[in-house]
């Protein structure tokens, strides 16, 4: 991941004094299909100090800058454990892609990450593609006979939603947005199956071997960031067929229900560590 070095040097003129914990960059550079036009989505965290939370006025736990190609987003460490052990799939997969820079912190933030993974993992991967599907796929989608998709099913987000889209195979969606939908439902199969993180969809098609996959990635990749998709019937279909596998994934997951009392332990200590308490 190449980014240019003025972007590293922003990083730390956010940062404003605040100590860093680790930075990679996310969207479609972490997903695994960016185009000439990305922006650069640059997220991690930070570590308040104990003299900024004890002040009457505490710090944010959040630092958000967006300015041209630079979308920068940090979180304080306390709210960055909080959303770990909810098993939140984007800190999750910052945490595990590869660093742009690091602190001596962040190799345990990682075994605690490694460490609270669980099936929970499901509930934000099959969230998001819910949201992607319905808001940029189905919204998207014209006028024309419709016909229902596979139903989810069981789900634990929401049990009678039923998917629909056009029957003639015609989209106005964007490429990246079906990416986005494919992307999430295949990062969750691997996640549940596998016990591992893995945002790059190129990665994990090696993994799936689905040719529709490999041959949006190019479109997107030679393309720009809107580039439209016109006929998505291979598209759909895989979508369809990833409803049912990301349920059963969930099912028959060796994941635990929750992450494990140690996981807790592991982060307050740490927290407290980071804190400068013990």
């Amino acid at each position: 991941m190449n980014v240019p070095q003025y972007m590293i040097d922003r990083i730390k003129e956010e940062l404003a004094g605040r100590k860093p914990i680790f930075y990679t960059l996310s969207g479609a550079h972490l997903y695994g299909f960016p185009s000439k036009d990305s922006d650069y989505d640059i997220r991690g965290c930070h570590i308040l100090s104990l003299k900024d939370i004890c002040r009457l006025k505490e710090e944010r736990d959040v630092i958000e800058k967006m300015d041209g190609e630079f979308d920068f987003v940090s979180f304080d460490i306390k709210k960055e454990l909080f959303l770990l052990l909810k098993n939140n799939s984007n800190v999750l997969e910052h945490i595990f892609a590869k660093p742009l820079t690091e602190g001596p912190e962040f190799k345990e933030l990682r075994r605690i990450a490694e460490k609270s993974l669980s099936k929970k993992i499901y509930e934000p991967y099959h969230g998001l593609a819910v949201h992607n599907y319905e808001k940029y796929i189905l919204r998207n989608s014209g006028e024309g006979k419709t016909y229902e998709m596979h139903n989810p099913g069981k789900t634990h987000l929401n049990p009678d939603i039923t998917f629909r889209t056009p029957g003639n195979g015609k989209a106005n969606s964007t490429v990246k947005k079906y990416l986005y939908v494919l992307r999430s439902q295949m990062a969750g199969i691997y996640a549940l199956e596998m016990g591992k993180i893995e945002p790059d969809i190129t990665t994990l098609n090696s993994h799936f071997r689905f040719s529709v996959v490999d041959d949006l990635i190019a479109i997107k990749k030679s393309g720009s960031e809107k580039e439209l998709l016109h006929s998505a019937e291979e598209a759909e279909s895989l979508i369809s067929k990833l409803w049912k596998e990301l349920d059963s994934a969930l099912e028959n997951s060796p994941l635990p229900k929750r992450p494990p009392e140690e996981a807790y332990k592991m982060a307050d200590e740490f927290l407290l560590k980071c804190r400068g308490v013990i």
